[in-house]
């Protein structure tokens, strides 16, 4: 068998190609009258090949939840820590490749690197520098406002700022306790970006991004986990999901709820429309004719609307309705 294509069955396959897929003339038979169709050079989309795309939306979704809820208990912990009332927001939870976070990373920043156990690879946190030099002015007694912001910290002042980095990653191991207990140790900690490179550069990581903002204090803290750490807990993370229920299914379940639900019942023997100084001059005994005439349907009306028509009676020594007719919606 002959496995070297000739030139006619080359340009042949590039038509095809060209054409999408669509029905291929048949190839002169002189082999040095080729047909070209025209080349399409329409963009239909960008594909970005390197970008990684081993979660789906519903995992974002359910690992957002978990750490949006970290980030209301670190609300809670800055603010005592600093005294001072502050807001922190889980604002990004995204997948991208190691390189490209490094690529993006924000400077100055304080770069710890963490050991969570059970989790085999190393794991990382930024904090600004602006963010961690006013909260050790502040753990010291100071205002906590400051104008200048060295580019590296002292081994002094790395030790207050653990004061609150700590508590930070505790609330954050305590959002994540019912998915996995997780146990963090700092390995190291510098300030130079070039030091990051504790991952392969292709290495797919998850980014999550939370923002803490005060009266005067503002910066971010950043959580990078290898996603082969956290692969295996993902079901784990979105057991909570949304999940797609079929229509109606619900239904009975919907009835047996609101079955129990506490509704309005008036009924309405009538209208009448009289001017204010007639109504001002009302005496008891005074007749108001009403719109309705004798032994006409009243109308009842629930929450407001009219639901059916009724005839007014007695039951016992108290008044009843009886239902005439179900009014059309």
């Amino acid at each position: 068998m002959n496995e070297i294509l000739t030139n006619e069955e080359i340009d042949t396959l590039l038509q095809m190609f060209r054409n999408e897929g669509g029905a291929v003339e048949t190839a002169p038979t002189s082999p040095f009258a080729v047909t070209t169709a025209p080349v399409d050079a329409r963009v239909v989309s960008k594909i970005d090949l390197l970008k990684p795309n081993r979660l789906g939306r519903e995992q974002l979704r359910g690992l957002w939840r978990y750490f949006e809820s970290a980030g209301k208990l670190m609300s809670a912990t800055i603010s005592d820590k600093l005294r001072l009332e502050t807001a922190c927001d889980c604002v990004a939870v995204e997948q991208l490749r190691f390189a490209s976070w490094l690529e993006h990373l924000p400077g100055p920043v304080v770069i710890y690197v963490l050991q969570m156990e059970p989790f085999k690879l190393p794991c990382l946190l930024t904090a600004s520098t602006s963010l961690l030099y006013g909260a050790v002015d502040r753990i010291l007694g100071g205002s906590g406002k400051v104008s200048k912001v060295p580019r590296d910290f002292t081994a002094a002042e790395h030790t207050v700022a653990e004061a609150l980095v700590g508590p930070c990653l505790d609330r954050i191991c305590e959002s994540l306790l019912e998915v996995v207990p997780l146990k963090w140790t700092v390995q190291n900690r510098f300030c130079n970006p070039s030091l990051a490179q504790i991952l392969p550069s292709q290495e797919v990581v998850l980014s999550i991004y939370f923002q803490a903002a005060g009266d005067f204090m503002i910066g971010d803290l950043r959580l990078i986990i290898p996603f082969v750490a956290i692969e295996p807990l993902l079901e784990r993370f979105c057991r909570d999901g949304d999940k797609v229920v079929a229509p109606g299914a619900m239904r009975a379940s919907v009835a047996n709820t609101v079955r129990s639900v506490p509704l309005d019942l008036a009924v309405r023997l009538g209208d009448a429309r009289i001017r204010l100084k007639h109504l001002l001059q009302l005496q008891p005994g005074d007749v108001v004719p009403l719109s309705a005439r004798l032994g006409q349907p009243a109308v009842g009306h629930v929450q407001g609307k009219p639901k059916f028509t009724a005839h007014v009676g007695r039951i016992g020594n108290r008044f009843g309705i009886q239902i005439a007719d179900v009014m059309a919606d």
